[in-house]
């Protein structure tokens, strides 16, 4: 885990862009060593990361009630890495820019239905996001429209989430 790599396959449940869920920041410390730490005193996050060719990281911060850890961003928010409190790598993001593939075919910018050819989703409505149903893969959502896939049929994926489904509390 000493390089980013924007073309690793994405591997539900276990990695993508060359990170493997469940390692400690202290292992990829090499990566981290020209980090920006974003101040929001400099302005909204988003534009922080729309500015950030490196990596970007966000301090740990409180979401939904729960203390979360760091979340470092790569390259535009290519790659977004978020940590929990202890350190610990739960969920892996890739956005635009990322050309890593999900089972060798599925990449952002291609149609959500594309993903049917594999598993069957549903959309999650309190989380807006596309999940493989009852759980054919697990460790896996996808951002796309914020509705179903029946009533958008030709909606992109933007992003596709990997995740361990055990720390989930699924």
């Amino acid at each position: 885990m000493n390089t980013v790599d924007l073309q690793a396959d994405i591997i539900p449940g276990e990695g993508a862009a060359g990170f493997q869920l469940g390692v400690h920041m202290t292992q990829a410390r090499s990566i981290f060593a020209r980090v920006l730490r974003w101040d929001s005193a400099r302005g909204p996050l988003r534009d922080a990361i729309a500015q950030c060719d490196g990596w970007l990281m966000a301090p740990a911060a409180s979401a939904h009630g729960e203390r979360q850890g760091p979340t470092f961003y790569y390259r535009r928010g290519a790659v977004e890495l978020h940590f929990t409190e202890q350190g610990t790598l739960a969920t892996i993001a890739v956005f635009n820019g990322y050309a890593g593939a999900l089972f060798g075919k599925i990449r952002i910018g291609d149609e959500l239905a594309s993903v049917t050819q594999f598993c069957d989703v549903f959309f999650d409505e309190d989380e807006d996001m596309h999940y493989p149903k009852d759980s054919a893969i697990a460790g896996l959502a996808f951002g796309a429209e914020f509705e179903p896939l029946a009533r958008a049929s030709s909606q992109r994926i933007f992003g596709m989430y990997i995740f361990d489904e055990m720390a989930r509390g699924a």
